[in-house]
């Protein structure tokens, strides 16, 4: 099949900036990057005649964006290979998507702007338009913001995506990761993405959450505080008929309710990106509160206790780890200051013999964590837990504790 050529690339360039930049103080100088796309369809267009992967040299002369797919998404080559020949014909729907890339650049331009009104910090980094493996619509890492242009028949929705990830590009969340900090991450950037651009993101989502609002806030106040992102994030368990994602309107919701009670926008708009503490944010927001107070009642527990992390006193607990190698070094990492913050490295554990690591703590109750040999490219599967799975401690049966490491394995 003959490649299309693209002369539009060279006005997106032009239009943003040099191809050069990594991130633009100035709104009007950022950069929309295409070539990735003109390489994939080089790649795809030799697939029946090359006798090697043709998506190996995609791969190796990507741009940041590409390699920012790479993890999770893309994974390799011979991965992109085999998907791509599996859905061939999807992938050339795709084809002349990026045709009319120029009709997004005045919204885009318009969006960028306000953002920098309202927030003058912002930095606008080059937006990349790759091709991965249907699996990811738009990504924002430090290397900048990547679309999956794979999933996109024509621009519709590009410029809101592109402003969501723009949005993650500049938040600074700090706090643990339970359900509360994922909603305010993502409803945040859905509600100033919004904001900035006038475009909405997760109508589907959002529809279904305002018609349903009732029973969801009831049950979002009872999980919260836990690491489980079924039925909010991502993924369904299909108790109901309800969407994916969830998490991102009621996360809106909150920021919203925030926003609205704030006299200084300006100042608004700066503490949505820059979250110090989620359930104080929460709490600011007044948003749910009628519905804590109400299950706080029926549970008898304390209403400020749904505002903190952690409540009660901290228990103290041995942790005794067998591990499959005598070379082992073994380290705790978890969602709280005595177990690390969920750094790798930092709480290491004692050598009790050749095959048991031990360390006693002071622990708060919920606690999530892990093991590691000190990286995250080290993780321990524990036994009779799912690969990757976190650690729940919700309460404190006995003093010792003990886990059994099966295996090592590279995230």
């Amino acid at each position: 099949m003959k490649l299309i050529t693209n002369p539009f690339i060279v006005f997106a360039l032009l239009a943003f900036g040099t191809v050069n930049a990594q991130f633009s103080d100035d709104p009007l100088n950022a950069v929309l990057e295409t070539k990735d796309a003109q390489n994939f369809w080089k790649a795809f267009d030799k697939m029946e005649i090359s006798t090697t992967n043709p998506f190996i040299e995609y791969i190796e002369n990507g741009s940041p964006g590409v390699k920012a797919f790479i993890r999770h998404r893309i994974i390799n080559a011979d991965s992109l290979y085999a998907t791509v020949k599996k859905n061939k014909e999807e992938y050339l729907k795709t084809r002349n998507t990026l045709t009319n890339i120029n009709s997004i650049d005045k919204k885009l331009k318009a969006s960028y702007s306000a953002l920098k009104y309202w927030y003058p910090q912002a930095k606008f980094p080059t937006v990349y338009f790759v091709y991965g493996r249907m699996n990811t619509g738009g990504n924002s890492s430090d290397e900048g913001i990547s679309i999956g242009t794979e999933l996109f028949k024509n621009l519709d929705g590009v410029v809101p995506l592109i402003t969501h990830e723009m949005i993650h590009y500049q938040q600074n969340n700090k706090g643990g990761e339970n359900l509360l900090k994922q909603a305010l991450t993502e409803g945040g950037a859905d509600f100033v993405g919004e904001f900035i651009s006038g475009e909405p993101m997760n109508v589907k989502a959002f529809q279904y959450g305002e018609a349903h609002s009732d029973k969801l806030y009831k049950e979002f106040v009872a999980r919260y505080k836990t690491d489980d992102l079924r039925d909010w994030f991502y993924w369904t368990s299909k108790k109901d008929d309800r969407p994916n994602d969830l998490g991102y309107w009621i996360g809106y919701k909150i920021c919203e309710a925030y926003f609205n009670k704030q006299t200084d926008k300006h100042k608004a708009i700066h503490d949505i990106l820059n979250i110090e503490d989620p359930f104080v944010f929460l709490k600011e927001s007044g948003f749910l509160d009628s519905y804590i107070q109400q299950y706080a009642k029926e549970k008898n527990l304390k209403v400020d206790d749904f505002f903190k992390e952690f409540s009660g006193e901290p228990s103290e607990v041995t942790f005794v780890v067998t591990v499959p190698d005598k070379k082992d070094e073994v380290y705790i990492s978890g969602n709280q200051k005595g177990l690390g913050n969920w750094n790798a490295a930092s709480v290491k554990m004692n050598k009790k013999n050749d095959l048991e690591r031990t360390l006693t703590l002071k622990i708060y109750l919920p606690a999530q964590l892990k093991f590691t040999k000190g990286t995250w490219d080290q993780e321990a599967e524990v036994k009779g837990l799912e690969k990757g799975q976190n650690i729940r401690i919700e309460e404190v049966k006995s003093k010792k504790i003990s886990y059994t490491i099966s295996n090592w394995f590279k995230n």
